[in-house]
């Protein structure tokens, strides 16, 4: 569905008889993926589906609804009526904003011609080359390869509307071995063939460099995160502390918080060339480059249109992509300058601790090897760590170049140099 045609059917339902304020949002997903085990394709997956959610406002009241029969005006008749229906009978709510009637221009940052051309029989090619490389390593191999060609649209009777095609495209693979494993991704709105090769490698490497690990005794020590690691914990921070709202009813990490983070900026950008996003919000709302922290220093918070006019402050959306700066230093100069530490390919199974303190807790996993007097020595034991993104923050003391990340969330983060990270206990 192309803006123009988005943007008519939008404009039938919006005519359809309803009484109150209405808002539509029409997301389509062309998903093309090939999964794979023991160093074999065990599935492809070629599959179009468009979604219509309608969201009724009456007075302080709202209700929502998701079908996916676009074809049929009488089913849609019938969501509208259902939808208006439970909005009746919904409690008031202070919350409840009117919709903004804003006409977004379109950007489609993350817009790729190349994922547009791609078919599955390319992708299942891919991989078949990637579980080649596994049998010929003698390890075995299990993933995903996926990409997404979306398109999104929205609308409202106040007059709003939107539209963006984009991409989204995900690689990771794990490693394993008789007694360890390697992990490796590749994620971004585009891959190829040598995208697909190079993760490989790089996961069957870490797995080789992986068997027999030893026992680390857990203790505070020096680690090099790399990016994945810091998306882990990047992610679960932002999303348990960067709130207006939280910070100012004092639930929040931030709510009587004013030391600098360390020198790094942590930011949203819809237009990162690493790592574009859509750049409208699911209610209408432009989104455009939102700077959380600057070198450190606290800027500002998520905020809602509600916390916004309830207490005078600037509209802050949920972004689409988190990013981390960097300094640029490579993976291996920061291992070369690390006298007595551990290297962490990525965390697994973080749960939150203390929100007031952005505390977490997780596990090592898919390879963490002994760095001793600049170089990896051996791997070690998986380990459960307790610690707070706070204290991280302030305690970097060195970063590489940022790239992109994240399974779930659209990311781009460096790899990290951190001083006194706490590993608890073995996870074995």
């Amino acid at each position: 569905m192309n803006r123009a045609q988005a943007q008519d059917f939008i404009g039938r339902i919006l005519a359809m008889p309803h009484q109150g304020e209405l808002q539509v949002v029409v997301n389509g997903v062309h998903r093309l993926g090939t999964r794979f085990n023991d160093c074999s394709v065990s599935q492809n997956v070629l599959k179009q589906q468009m979604t219509l959610s309608l969201t009724a406002r009456l007075g302080q009241k709202k209700s929502s609804v998701t079908i996916n029969t676009l074809n049929d005006d009488d089913g849609i008749k019938h969501a509208i009526e259902q939808v208006f229906t439970t909005c009746q009978h919904m409690p008031d709510d202070e919350e409840v904003m009117p919709a903004l009637g804003q006409v977004l221009e379109t950007k489609e940052h993350a817009f790729n011609p190349q994922s547009e051309a791609m078919e599955i029989e390319a992708m299942g090619e891919w991989t078949a080359a990637a579980c080649r490389q596994g049998a010929a390593a003698g390890i075995d191999l299990a993933g995903l390869l996926s990409l997404g060609k979306r398109f999104c649209a929205y609308g409202d009777s106040a007059g709003g509307f939107a539209y963006e095609r984009y991409h989204r495209s995900d690689y990771h693979v794990t490693a394993t071995g008789n007694n360890g494993s390697g992990w490796a991704e590749d994620q971004g709105v585009s891959i190829n063939q040598d995208d697909v090769i190079l993760a490989t490698q790089r996961a069957i490497d870490k797995c080789v460099k992986a068997q027999d690990p030893e026992v680390f005794e857990p203790r505070p020590t020096t680690v090099i995160l790399e990016p994945q690691a810091v998306g882990d914990l990047m992610s679960m921070a932002f999303w348990y502390g960067f709130d207006q709202r939280s910070k100012d009813e004092g639930r929040s990490a931030f709510s009587n918080y004013d030391e600098t983070l360390g020198k790094l900026s942590f930011y949203s950008d819809p237009a990162s060339e690493l790592f574009p996003t859509i750049s409208f919000s699911a209610d209408g709302q432009a989104l455009s480059k939102s700077l959380w922290l600057d070198q450190g220093q606290l800027q500002q918070l998520q905020t809602s249109r509600y916390w916004a006019s309830k207490n005078n402050l600037e509209v802050k959306p949920s972004p689409h992509n988190i990013i981390l700066s960097g300094d640029g230093t490579s993976l291996d100069e920061l291992i070369q300058s690390t006298d007595d530490g551990i290297l962490v390919t990525r965390f697994w199974y973080i749960r939150s601790t203390d929100a007031k303190t952005l505390g977490f807790t997780g596990m090592t996993r898919d390879g963490s090897y002994r760095i001793e007097n600049g170089e990896l020595t051996h791997p070690v034991v998986d380990m459960r760590w307790n610690e707070s993104v706070l204290r991280v923050l302030k305690n970097v003391t060195a970063s590489g170049k940022p790239m992109a990340t994240g399974e779930f969330i659209s990311m781009v983060m460096p790899a990290l140099q951190v001083e006194d990270f706490h590993f608890s206990s073995l996870s074995n």
